[in-house]
């Protein structure tokens, strides 16, 4: 397998996941959307975000949400060994004792879920307590359909098929859609939640039983936890199940903390964060799936140098990406929420609340994107432990930053103490990833982020220059006139970027812009 062939093969996988991740973060946009115009931001909505913080950490204690990184080396490893009869029987085994211990879970999770919650959310009054209690228990269940599909997904990853699997969050979202239009008049904020129930037995879960069974997927119920593959499954999933990442707690410090702010602060926070993952699903979270089946199988054969230079080339083009659409989007904050939120029951000040957290979300964009693949690069070679240790530990250690902060900027410190966090977490992964497996480009990569940062802030400064201008001189604060300061200052940033990213001669742009049809046409139209 060539460096080139398996670059090809993750772009060719890659664009097959952003264009139904795309979709997805469209409906997911679609969802927040109808939260915003049925509820607007208050104690209901915050009750209703905080009621995903125990079925979320359910769903975490049996690595549902990593499946697929914890299960495609073990399945990749007898694929390679020619031997995929015996990667199905610890399919089958992992899916008979996961369940059982995931219905155990969600059994304790409902009967104790008043409890949990005073933990969860102490800030809370009775009322804002008993609401979130009843929708968490509503959205419990829904655990067991999310860790069959993770599981059902990664047999798909691992045989290279990423369509099916693709289609999982959008029909999610649809659930969640339709359930709040169709039964929020009648039930409230609850239509939303027994949207997210039928979503995911749809989307997550039968579904993806059709998806496998196409791959050849075969399930013989066993509890054989003997077995040499379910160990080895086991000694990759209990870092990630023990450990306490920035990746996945920082939603349920900042819904902590929140729960003592002002009614709507753990709303705008994730209305923000949900602006902010549009464009990191579409290009990181495609990216690092797309990557990672190709990873694991080069680390499966031994062959170290070309998996340490396609982690290289996809780091870089995730960069290369991430990092213009991260400094524009700080520069756009306010018209890009204006522009999603206008039409709903948000208030000005609940947009402009918004549009800070958002603006400070954004500027670890990138250290969101480079994580997700920076910590697939352990995982392809069968090391969880490494990053749950260093996620566990910034994790401790960012949470002084997350109380420094919220005294005195409030909602916006949590947003901040984020940034903080996992900008740190993805820093010390970097270095720790570059050591172990001996890759000769740090500081080559090191340098090409500074430069593709230097350019994309040179670009946001020119597209903030333009949104500036438009401000004071128009009634803008609307859809349409939104719109407008979109369509003006987005060709400026971009161009500015192009410009200074020639300048500083980012090689990997030219190669980027060549592979758009269009750029290619025009370069050889003059020459």
């Amino acid at each position: 397998m060539a460096g080139r062939s398996v670059n090809q093969r993750i772009a060719a996988s890659a664009g097959i996941v952003m264009a139904s991740i795309l979709a997805s973060r469209l409906l997911g946009f679609l969802r927040e959307w109808a939260v915003a115009h049925q509820f607007g931001s208050s104690a209901v909505t915050d009750a209703y975000y905080t009621a995903f913080t125990l079925p979320d950490f359910v769903n975490y204690l049996v690595a549902g949400a990593s499946l697929s990184i914890t299960f495609i080396p073990v399945f990749a490893k007898y694929i390679a060994e020619e031997n995929e009869e015996e990667g199905w029987h610890v399919f089958s085994t992992v899916i008979t004792v996961m369940v059982l211990f995931l219905l155990v879970l969600v059994t304790v999770g409902e009967f104790f879920a008043p409890q949990l919650l005073h933990v969860i959310a102490p800030g809370f009054n009775p009322a804002e307590k008993a609401h979130t209690v009843f929708l968490t228990r509503l959205m419990m269940p829904a655990q067991i359909f999310f860790f069959l599909g993770s599981i059902l997904s990664a047999v798909q990853y691992a045989k290279g098929r990423f369509v099916t699997p693709s289609f999982a969050p959008v029909i999610y979202n649809l659930g969640i859609i339709l359930g709040g239009f169709l039964l929020a008049s009648t039930i409230g904020i609850t239509g939303f939640s027994v949207g997210v129930l039928v979503g995911a037995f749809a989307g997550n879960f039968l579904l993806q039983v059709f998806g496998a069974r196409r791959v050849g997927a075969r399930f013989t119920p066993n509890l054989n936890v003997r077995h040499p593959g379910f160990r080895m499954f086991i000694k990759l999933a209990i870092p990630i199940m023990l450990g306490l990442s920035v990746v996945f707690s920082d939603d349920w410090i900042i819904r902590w903390f929140g729960s003592y702010l002002v009614p709507a602060s753990i709303t705008w926070l994730s209305y923000a964060k949900f602006l902010m993952r549009v464009p990191l699903g579409v290009i990181g979270q495609a990216v690092g799936v797309a990557s990672f089946p190709f990873l694991a199988q080069l680390y499966a054969e031994k062959k170290y140098d070309e998996l340490n230079r396609t982690l290289n080339t996809t780091l870089k083009g995730l960069l290369l990406m991430i990092v213009p659409v991260s400094a524009l989007t700080i520069a756009m904050n306010r018209p890009l929420v204006f522009f999603v939120f206008s039409h709903t029951r948000l208030n000005v000040h609940d947009l402009n609340a918004t549009a800070a957290a958002l603006a400070l979300f954004s500027i670890s964009m990138f250290a969101w994107g480079a994580q997700s693949i920076l910590a697939r690069g352990f995982y392809a070679g069968r090391n969880t432990l490494r990053p749950a240790v260093i996620g566990t530990i910034i994790t401790f250690l960012s949470l002084p930053v997350y109380w420094l902060l919220v005294k005195p900027m409030q909602f916006r410190g949590l947003a901040l103490a984020s940034t903080i966090g996992i900008s740190a977490y993805a820093m010390v992964l970097f270095v720790s990833l570059y050591r172990s497996t001996a890759n000769k480009a740090t500081l080559e990569m090191v340098g090409f982020f500074l430069r593709i940062a230097g350019a994309s802030a040179v670009g946001a400064a020119g597209a903030f220059e333009v949104v500036r201008w438009i401000e004071v001189r128009t009634n803008w604060q609307n859809t349409l006139g939104a719109f407008v300061i979109l369509i003006a200052a987005t060709p400026v940033g971009l161009i500015l970027t192009g410009l200074v990213a020639r300048l500083l001669r980012i090689r990997e742009m030219n190669d980027y812009l060549k592979s758009i049809p269009v750029f290619s046409r025009l370069r050889r139209t003059h020459g």
